[in-house]
């Protein structure tokens, strides 16, 4: 039993270490997967032999340990082949694309709903049938590839305890996916309107209130060029101010120089006005 903990123990901490460095599902997956397999590889060659002493030993190893392990596995291949396989363009195309990996997630929640009540409530009944190695006799739900398997290395239900704990990881992998589409989405929705405001007064106006912010001091108490505002201005409005210093020449030479500033200062007072006429 120590050879198959220090596998396990070995297979686990490469694991996490590649896990801390996590960014890309399909640069950082493949090295994972590999590091699995190699390691289950190991545990078949060893398990095909082995013998445990204690039945708790083995309940554990094939309800417990085994499953954890054997979960993450799982658990990396479906979300590389999803990746792989994900729609690159619109944002409504990728979340259906996800939301039906969920639903396949559902169905299999669904179709083994008594057995999953049976291991998450933690009970213990039935264990002797689940996970001893010799258990074959009693007619279970049963994976379409259950005798496929090597009897030596499996039980009849550890494989569906490790499904089961790949696809609560898969589920929250999968609704953050979604809910990071839907944030983009509506970034860029945010995005297109903001860029869809045009500025429909003269230059000049805007230009004298460029001119006036900056004198004022207003945008980040003055540290702010007359060059860098108007590009902020010029993108949030849409307009074009390349000729900016021109115009405030032009401003300049006119005898009423804040004609925009005060047309302002008398169209607000009288929205005010009317309001407190309401």
């Amino acid at each position: 039993m120590s050879i198959i903990k220090e596998i396990i123990s070995r297979v686990e901490e490469e694991i996490q270490i590649l896990e801390l460095e996590f960014t890309d599902v399909l640069k950082d997956s493949p090295e994972i997967i590999s590091i699995l397999e190699k390691g289950f590889e190991e545990l078949k060659f060893i398990m095909s032999e082995y013998v445990f002493t204690v039945k708790s030993d083995e309940i554990h190893f094939f309800k417990v340990t085994k499953p954890r392990l054997f979960s993450k596995l799982i658990y990396y291949q479906k979300i590389y082949h999803i990746e792989l396989r994900r729609p690159i363009t619109g944002y409504q195309c990728q979340i259906a694309y996800l939301q039906n990996e969920l639903q396949q997630i559902n169905i299999f929640y669904n179709k083994n709903a008594d057995f999953i009540q049976y291991y998450r409530s933690g009970k213990t009944l039935m264990d002797e049938y689940y996970f001893l190695r010799e258990r074959r006799e009693i007619d279970l739900n049963l994976e379409s590839f259950y005798f496929e398997r090597d009897s030596k290395i499996s039980t009849a239900f550890d494989f569906k305890v490790s499904k089961l704990l790949a696809n609560d990881r898969l589920a929250a992998f999968l609704n953050s996916e979604i809910a990071k589409i839907e944030r983009q989405e509506k970034q860029q929705e945010e995005y297109s309107v903001i860029n869809s405001q045009h500025w429909t007064d003269k230059k000049t106006a805007i230009v004298e209130l460029i001119y006036a912010i900056h004198a004022t001091e207003s945008v980040n108490n003055g540290n702010i060029s007359h060059k860098l505002l108007a590009a902020t201005l010029s993108k949030a409005f849409n307009v074009d101010l390349s000729d900016l210093y021109s115009i405030f020449l032009e401003i300049r030479r006119r005898e009423n120089r804040t004609e925009y500033l005060h047309r302002m200062i008398k169209a607000l007072e009288k929205r005010m006005d009317d309001l407190d006429r309401k």
